[in-house]
């Protein structure tokens, strides 16, 4: 991360102030990671409620702690899962995508208690499940554009 200094002096002192350089509003992509992230959910969206439930499954085996901070049904969990992936993908298709929508739903998670660490689980077991669900189409490409997509997605969550 990039870092400005600025002296500005007053009467009294002089004052140190540090601005950090703001973060891409925007996730970043390729248009091929585009492609190979879309490709892919495309795939998988038929059987978007069992990758949901698989996806919870495996990210509680991770993380046991987080099934505390996904209360109620788990049919409710799992539609929420599914409209945040369709969201994230519609977005993929659009320049003004997702920067805005990731802030508010970081500062919701904030709100429940969920941190950077559970960001990482949360990440481990979508790859998990997507490799699991797409088998030998899920090739190390199409997982590397998944892990730059999930990890920008995470940073700007955890902002």
């Amino acid at each position: 991360m990039s870092a400005v200094i600025q002296l500005r002096p007053s009467r009294t002192t002089t004052r140190l102030r540090i601005k950090r350089a703001a973060a891409p509003a925007e996730i970043s992509l390729t248009t091929i990671q585009k492609r190979r992230i879309l490709e892919s959910f495309r795939k998988v969206e038929p059987a978007l409620e069992l990758v949901g439930q698989l996806f919870y499954l495996r990210l509680f085996r991770i993380d046991p702690s987080l099934r505390a901070q996904f209360d109620g049904p788990a049919e409710l969990q799992v539609r929420k899962f599914a409209a945040a992936i369709k969201l994230a993908m519609i977005s993929l298709k659009h320049d003004d995508g997702l920067g805005a929508v990731l802030k508010l739903l970081g500062a919701r998670h904030r709100q429940l208690g969920i941190r950077g660490r559970h960001y990482r689980s949360m990440t481990q077991a979508l790859i998990w499940t997507l490799e699991q669900s797409l088998e030998k189409s899920f090739t190390s490409e199409t997982k590397d554009a998944w892990n730059a997509f999930l990890g920008q997605a995470m940073r700007k969550l955890s902002a």
